[in-house]
């Protein structure tokens, strides 16, 4: 998303259809992958805003609302540009503003012909607000359509009808929430009791967890960062109480190894330390990007 080349907003890990690419036969398979993880379970890591699902869904689309979470610098210049008075505007633009507009994948855009070389002129701000909206809400339309031509593929409409975009997102991508009482269900421990205190630790450091925290700590544990995803929770090896061992994992079994921490305080800072920098999957040497 374009939030993410100017690291400002929500969404800075999510990404939008190229708007350049025409090969759409590549779109339609992804459509058909998302069917796939949508009949199978078997989830897709597929970080996408919620303006691609509602469109997928057949749902409206608003763009103060959506559109934040893609280029959150437009929206708030837009809505400036629509309040602003002449004064202000002559200061700020007179002559620099064109009929032009920055798609996501930087490719500038006219407006009208010759957008390139006709600056906006303050009386006709609001055309001009109007279509770089139109522009930037529909700039991924044609790759939209075709992941939806391939879903349906494998997903009848009839069913997507009835869903919302985040039943729709669930269902191919798993919970983005996060919460304890869902990681306690899918927590199964080995060689502990659950009135051992290095559980006690655990989830009382995963409860003071934000949801980024919880995902992050899911990732090193499972390599998903949704769930659902099974964890097994096993003591180190050494089994004496420490305070500098870090807490080791094996995605490919979900284990989490977890050291006899004398304190809920140093297992929260020693969880939240591998969650964050302990990024590879097993030897997979492919860091968690930010």
């Amino acid at each position: 998303t374009s939030n993410q080349g100017n690291d400002t907003g929500e969404g800075r890990d999510m990404y939008v259809p190229n708007p350049s690419c025409k090969d759409f036969s590549k779109y339609e398979w992804i459509g058909q992958l998302m069917g796939a993880a949508f009949r199978g379970k078997e989830f897709l890591v597929l970080a996408l805003p919620g303006i691609v699902w509602k469109q997928l869904t057949g749902e409206p689309v608003n763009w103060k609302k959506d559109f934040l979470a893609v280029d959150s610098m437009l929206v708030k210049l837009l809505e400036a540009l629509e309040d602003m008075d002449k004064e202000t505007f002559e200061f700020k633009f007179a002559g620099e503003l064109m009929y032009t507009t920055v798609l996501s994948d930087q490719q500038v855009m006219d407006l009208i012909p010759g957008g390139s070389q006709s600056p906006v002129k303050y009386e006709d701000r609001k055309e001009f607000i109007q279509l770089a909206k139109k522009a930037r809400l529909e700039e991924s339309k044609k790759q939209i359509a075709a992941v939806q031509a391939g879903l349906v593929k494998v997903v009848p409409q009839a069913i997507l009808d009835l869903l919302t975009w985040q039943e729709l997102e669930k269902k191919v991508c798993g919970d983005p929430e996060i919460t304890v009482e869902a990681l306690k269900r899918l927590t199964r421990y080995e060689d502990l009791e659950q009135s051992d205190s290095r559980l006690q630790y655990l989830w009382e450091a995963l409860t003071n967890f934000t949801n980024e925290d919880r995902s992050r700590f899911l990732r090193f544990v499972s390599g998903r960062s949704r769930l659902p995803a099974p964890i097994f929770v096993c003591p180190d090896k050494s089994g004496v109480e420490c305070t500098d061992a870090l807490p080791e994992s094996s995605t490919c079994s979900s284990t989490l190894f977890l050291p006899n921490y004398p304190s809920a305080k140093i297992c929260e800072e020693k969880l939240r330390y591998a969650a964050y920098n302990c990024v590879a999957i097993d030897t997979d040497m492919s860091p968690w990007e930010e």
